[in-house]
Formats: C-alpha cells, structure tokens, sequence
C-alpha cells in the first residue's frame, strides 16, 4: 500500500512541477554506441532547464555476479547540475533501475554524483562515483567511473570508458571500453 501512495506522490509531484520546469524549451538526446565487441548502450537525456535533467540508459557493466554472464539494467535518473565554471560543473543523479522494487527498502535504488569538464564544445571528460543496490544479488556496488566523449562528426561520437567496480563480498574488478556513439 506504501508503495502505491508513493508512486502517485511522485506522479502528483511531478505533473505540478512540469509547468514550471518545462516553460522553457526541452532539449532532448538519444544515442547509440557500441563498443569493444559486446556493449550496446542506448541512452538519452533531457535538459528541462538549466541545472534539471532527466536521463534513462542500459549498462551491462554494472550488473556482475561473478560469472562470465552479465545482465543488462536499465537505469532512470533525475539530475541536477551546478556550473562551476563555464567549462566545469558538479552534478548529482538518484534514480531507479529496472530491478526496483520499493523506496522504503531502497532495492534498485541508485545515486551518482561527479564532475564534467567540457574544455571545447567537441570533448567532454566526466567522473563519477556510483552506488547502486542491486537486490537481485543482494549488494551495495560503488564503481568510479572516468568517461571521455569526442564529437567526430554532427551525430558520430567516439567514447572511452574506465569503470573501477567494488562490491562488499568480491574482489575489485576494472574494466575499460572504447566505442562508437551515433546521436540521434
């Protein structure tokens, strides 16, 4: 019943701020990328003011438990962002992931907070630290996470990844991924 209350809570909330919030223009992104032979991501952003945003991506890189086998999750976050400069802003993210299950338990809950640097229009480098908690196996993940985006062409991008993962019961694991973006 909590769960139920919650959610048209949230729904209220929402419709009664999307006036406000959407007066201004929405800028809307969605990308494919595919890299290092096996990741296929697809993500997209939404700028609803200055400093609000609303993003929504898959991530098999998250999801690890222990086997060769990795399961794709798919993650939902509102956004807010804080320009330090014209070049460099601070953000956080909270949101849910597609093994969500109730707010009071926080299962599929994620929160990420870092830094973008943008020095010219073409290239943005990012960092992340990330806490997810993945019910589905139990745990609390924190990752840290370096991301670089250079924009090749209009609509094609090229990535670079590098994903340091830490959960409580296993070993620190790090991976690394280049690929191929195309912006819609």
């Amino acid at each position: 019943m909590a769960k139920f209350h919650y959610q048209h809570y949230v729904a209220a909330l929402l419709i009664g701020c999307s006036s406000s919030l959407l007066a201004a223009p929405v800028e809307n992104e969605v990308s494919l990328s595919y890299g290092d032979g096996e990741h296929l991501q697809l993500s997209s952003r939404s700028q609803l003011s200055r400093n609000w945003y609303i993003t929504g991506y898959n991530n098999s890189q998250f999801v690890n438990d222990g086997s060769e086998e990795t399961t794709d999750s798919w993650f939902f976050n509102g956004g807010y962002q804080h320009q330090l400069r014209n070049e460099l802003s601070l953000f956080v993210e909270a949101g849910v992931n597609n093994q969500y299950d109730d707010i009071a338990t926080r299962k599929g809950f994620n929160l990420s907070t870092g830094v973008n640097y943008q020095p010219i229009k073409s290239l943005s480098i990012q960092s992340k630290l990330v806490q997810i908690h993945q019910p589905k196996y139990d745990n609390t993940e924190h990752s840290l996470e370096v991301s670089s985006t250079y924009h090749i062409l209009d609509n094609i991008d090229v990535k670079a990844v590098y994903q340091l993962d830490a959960q409580a019961d296993k070993q620190t694991q790090q991976q690394v991924q280049f690929g191929l973006g195309y912006r819609f």
